[in-house]
């Protein structure tokens, strides 16, 4: 399910620019706000949609000249006619890449890491209007879709801080509010494995990954940014949406194909033919390997491969020689790393070298040369 709440963007009602762009993070929670403003028929923004624009850019004034945030405190607000705004700059396009806007409505750091929903009203004894909890529904749903968040993960205001927000009503609807979005998303509750994540379950993913050829780094039960990378490798590999969260349809995939019977696979193959260049008796060996694969599957192999030629016999890592060895040697000895002689023979000396030119360069620090620390080292 994609974003399909309507949302006015910052642009379209009128926002000062910010006086600092914020950064990304990854939401957990979905928080619950009310502006404790007048609720109708003395509400601000009226109903109509000049006037919600109206009240977004009082309350980002407020929140930046009043409170001295440096933008609006929340990431949507939601008025009394159902109308919904970006608050924070850059709220919406976040959220539909699964990320979310460090804010400040919450008042705990933890909180202003996921998005915050400010709903126009007092809702302390008096009961939300049917637009008005329709929109946050919508938005709610549609978050939950795109960021990957379970809906037991919609909290009020005062679960995250010493306050009377969301006011008392709106609080007790919060059971009511869960299960509506569970059900327009049509998907029993799940909890999502994201960046951060940490336990068994985690864990098991990392050998999941491993046993299927996607490299998430060591096997600690910590959701890091090998994890990640791996998992969207994983995910790109098999068309699934590459957002690097672990969902129901990923979970599935990856359990179902770890039962699958190991059989050769020209990938395999390749392998094996990387270990055996350089070594004693190559050329048996290779004669013997070309056999097992029939043309066919070669020539399909060479399709899908002939234009990443450079891209053949990666990754390397310890224990590999040969050429490309060689090169990775020479190109780092030039940079200034010190790991020995360019004998094309990976060893301890080598791996220090690509783990040190790799924190260098804000790589995944696992002393392995993929396609990326290659490319990198201007090897391709």
């Amino acid at each position: 399910m994609s974003f399909t709440a309507s949302v006015i963007s910052t642009q379209e009602w009128g926002a000062r620019p910010p006086k600092q762009w914020q950064s990304e993070t990854i939401p957990q929670y979905i928080i619950i706000h009310h502006t404790a403003t007048p609720n109708p028929p003395n509400d601000l923004s009226r109903g109509n949609l000049a006037s919600a624009r109206e009240l977004a850019r009082s309350i980002q004034q407020a929140h930046m000249d009043g409170f001295g945030w440096v933008d609006s405190g929340h990431n949507f607000l939601n008025t009394t006619g159902g109308i919904l705004l970006e608050g924070r700059h850059n709220s919406l396009s976040t959220i539909k890449r699964a990320r979310s806007i460090v804010s400040a409505h919450s008042g705990n750091t933890k909180g202003n890491e996921s998005p915050g929903i400010e709903n126009e009203g007092t809702f302390t004894t008096y009961q939300m209007g049917a637009r008005q909890w329709n929109s946050l529904v919508e938005l709610c749903t549609s978050i939950c879709s795109s960021a990957k968040i379970s809906p037991d993960n919609i909290k009020g205001h005062r679960d995250f801080s010493p306050t009377q927000c969301p006011g008392n009503w709106l609080y007790s609807q919060l059971p009511r509010l869960r299960q509506e979005v569970r059900k327009r998303l049509g998907e029993p509750s799940w909890d999502y494995l994201r960046e951060g994540s940490t336990g068994l379950k985690v864990q098991e993913l990392q050998q999941l990954l491993k046993a299927q050829g996607f490299n998430a780094g060591p096997i600690d039960g910590i959701f890091g940014a090998g994890t990640r990378e791996a998992l969207i490798s994983f995910q790109k590999f098999h068309n699934l949406e590459p957002v690097g969260i672990v969902g129901p349809a990923t979970w599935e995939l990856l359990t179902k194909e770890s039962k699958a019977p190991e059989k050769p696979t020209p990938i395999n193959l390749v392998d094996t033919y990387r270990y055996y260049r350089s070594l004693p008796h190559q050329d048996q060996a290779i004669d013997w390997l070309r056999q097992q694969v029939s043309p066919a599957v070669l020539e399909q192999f060479a399709q899908k491969w002939r234009n990443e030629i450079s891209q053949t016999f990666l990754p390397l890592q310890e224990g590999a020689v040969g050429l490309e060895v060689k090169q990775v040697q020479q190109r780092l000895l030039a940079l200034g790393f010190n790991l020995g002689p360019a004998d094309g023979i990976f060893g301890a000396g080598t791996k220090a070298g690509v783990i040190a030119f790799q924190k260098a360069k804000g790589i995944y620090a696992d002393g392995i040369v993929g396609s990326k620390t290659w490319t990198t080292l201007n090897l391709s």
